[in-house]
């Protein structure tokens, strides 16, 4: 130990029960077997790129942790997805935790995108195409919606049958702030304030998803899954 001096002789202590630093990945381990979900460390990110293309959701470059449910008729991905991005690595903001859900009950596609929340470089970014944009606003022709999300989809008698009046209600009661993309068999959502991978912010998640589910199949008519 040249050019140190010798260490205090008094020896160290540590409090009970001490810092275990696998006690996050255990309760995670834990809270997915107790639920019957699958754990897995690292997604295939191939999968996931398959959905592409989106309107908002970002591109996904590799994926993290996935834990993967079978509800009811549908199966439930929720997955730590990268962007590639240097600007938003060297903010932090290029990890998103996603849920991607497939049910034959979804009929029709849209999106949908929280006016703000997404961090700084999304919000820079979204407030200056849209300064620029000659896009026309209010694309649902639903003021009290748009003025808190932006919505694009195929047609605006599609968006609408995608976003029946249920689910639109609980975004807004619910305070929604991220990017729901919805299609024939399958949804997606990310939520800007919900970052968490943990069992108690993955319990919130799935609860919420699920919710959103729910209210994207109240359709006013009979739908035949696709």
């Amino acid at each position: 130990m040249a050019n140190y001096p010798p260490p205090p002789p008094g020896g160290g202590w540590a409090p009970a029960g001490g810092h275990d630093p696998h006690a996050a990945d255990r309760a995670l381990t834990e809270f997915a077997q107790a639920r019957g979900f699958q754990l897995s460390p690292q997604g295939d990110v191939r999968w996931y790129q398959a959905w592409a293309p989106f309107a908002y959701l970002f591109p996904t470059s590799r994926v993290g942790r996935e834990l993967r449910a079978q509800i009811g008729e549908a199966t439930l991905n929720v997955a730590e997805c990268y962007e590639s991005d240097p600007i938003k690595e060297a903010t932090g903001e290029h990890r998103h935790v996603v849920a991607w859900l497939m049910s034959p009950r979804l009929a029709y596609r849209a999106a949908v995108r929280s006016k703000g929340g997404a961090g700084l470089v999304d919000d820079v970014t979204k407030g200056l195409n849209d300064l620029f944009s000659s896009k026309p606003r209010g694309f649902l022709g639903d003021p009290t919606f748009e003025a808190r999300y932006d919505v694009v989809g195929p047609t605006l008698d599609e968006a609408n049958a995608a976003l029946p009046m249920p689910l639109r209600q609980l975004l807004l009661q619910g305070n929604f702030r991220g990017i729901l993309e919805i299609r024939a068999q399958g949804l997606v959502v990310t939520f800007f304030d919900r970052s968490g991978f943990d069992p108690a912010s993955l319990d919130g998640t799935i609860a919420w998803v699920g919710q959103i589910y729910q209210a994207a199949t109240q359709y006013p008519h009979v739908v035949t899954p696709r």
